[in-house]
């Protein structure tokens, strides 16, 4: 599964990194703090699948999500936020959101959530 990461802060990013090069058949294929240049990156990585902040310095993360979905729909996407209130919440699965996780509760959750998208396949 080739992987692609988009969060603004470097410490989140490190932990992720450190975090999922642990396991088995998944690939960091990108990593990006912003959305004005993820969406091109995603494309040209040939994600399968990505992780998403909602804040980031330059906007809102679910308009790069709505993005995604509505050209690159086989991409599955992770929120990864600080922001998890239920609106947040509501917006990033209404906007396609496979998963929707808290940056400080939910974190261990995502090794889980890799797995179980290698297993089912691609969604198209």
């Amino acid at each position: 599964m080739n992987l692609f990461i988009v969060e603004d802060s470097l410490l989140i990013q490190n932990r992720l990194v450190r975090f999922i090069e642990e396991l088995p058949d998944v690939s960091i294929v990108g990593i990006t703090p912003d959305i004005g240049s993820a969406y091109n990156k995603i494309l040209d990585s040939h994600a399968d699948a990505m992780i998403l902040d909602i804040q980031l310095s330059d906007g809102n993360g679910l308009v790069l999500l709505k993005k995604i979905k509505n050209t690159h729909p086989e991409i599955r996407v992770v929120v990864l936020t600080n922001h998890s209130n239920e609106a947040n919440r509501m917006q990033a699965l209404r906007a396609g959101a496979d998963s929707f996780l808290d940056k400080s509760t939910d974190f261990e959750q995502i090794p889980d959530i890799l797995h179980r998208w290698q297993a089912t396949g691609p969604t198209h």
